[in-house]
């Protein structure tokens, strides 16, 4: 694991170097700073009878880092988004730690967990989910 973040995790989180010592490799894997020259967006592509207030055009934006960027998330926070951006978040990530271009994979959408009117519940909104630099 890299040096600067071995130390950064020791002042941030309080680890002990035996703790650090028995991280998994795929947790080291993930913490390495090749993820933080990057944001993920999920942009609002679609939106029906949305209770949450969502619009075509918002963003709801990670990073860089594990963190929602409060700053530049232009939709509303709400609990039927973040399981499924969680999972393509994860694949991105994944995709950026191999090399490859973050933004060919197949999984590039998602949607809330409502499943709309039709099927049982409210709305829904859709979402294309991408990688950016982050600047």
């Amino acid at each position: 694991m890299d040096e600067l973040v071995r130390n950064a995790l020791k002042q941030r989180l309080g680890m002990s170097e035996e703790q650090l010592d028995r991280m998994s490799p795929g947790i080291q894997k993930v913490l390495s700073p090749k993820l933080l020259a990057y944001k993920i967006v999920a942009e609002v592509t679609e939106s029906v009878l949305c209770p949450g207030g969502f619009e075509v055009g918002q963003r709801l934006v990670v990073g860089p880092g594990t963190n929602v960027n409060v700053e530049e998330t232009t939709c509303p926070l709400c609990i039927g988004v973040l399981g499924p951006m969680m999972e393509r978040v994860h694949l991105i990530w994944d995709r950026i730690l191999e090399g490859v271009d973050p933004n060919e994979g197949w999984l590039r959408h998602l949607v809330c967990y409502d499943p709309g009117l039709e099927r049982g519940g409210l709305g829904t909104v859709a979402f294309k989910v991408y990688a950016e630099k982050a600047g």
